[in-house]
């Protein structure tokens, strides 16, 4: 078979059309998996931001009374919108590390605290620690609202144990 011969050419054409079908195929596989992805990730029961909110008095001697470890420089604490009756600071501690503070105004208490180097996701889990979250906001049953500063951002996710039958 010569090369430029109307055979060769309908092999060549064939040949490109399912190179192309297949290139095709495989970006509307990735298309549906990335998607799919998209739409199951866990999304957050809330989004915080920011508050113009100073810190107080208690707020500062919670920090600096109840995580003296984390040596969180209670100079640098910023207030986001309050969610459940928590109230969400975060701040730099000595190290230079971001933090996360939860405070509970109700009970006078703070109820978490976690600092993370700068490249590691700052997390913070507050539980219910077998008492029920009855005391927040509507909240019943036992589990935790996880907490991920994201940026100018604080991420809050309620995962709550099925109740025992």
């Amino acid at each position: 078979m010569k090369e430029g011969s109307p055979r060769s050419q309908r092999t060549t054409a064939t040949r490109w059309n399912r190179v192309a079908w297949t290139a095709g195929a495989l970006v509307v596989a990735g298309g549906i998996v990335a998607t799919t992805f998209f739409l199951s990730a866990p999304r957050p029961a809330a989004t915080l931001h920011p508050t113009a909110v100073e810190a107080d008095k208690q707020v500062r001697e919670l920090v600096a009374v109840e995580v003296p470890l984390f040596e969180i420089d209670t100079s640098t604490l910023r207030a986001y919108e309050s969610y459940r009756g928590l109230e969400i600071w975060s701040a730099v501690n000595a190290f230079g590390s971001p933090c996360l503070v939860a405070v509970h105004r109700a009970s006078g208490s703070l109820s978490d605290a976690r600092c993370a180097p700068a490249p590691a996701d700052l997390i913070m889990d507050v539980s219910s620690f077998g008492d029920g979250f009855e005391g927040f906001d509507g909240l019943t049953g036992d589990g935790i609202i996880r907490f991920m500063l994201r940026g100018d951002t604080v991420d809050a996710y309620v995962h709550l144990m099925p109740e025992a039958a």
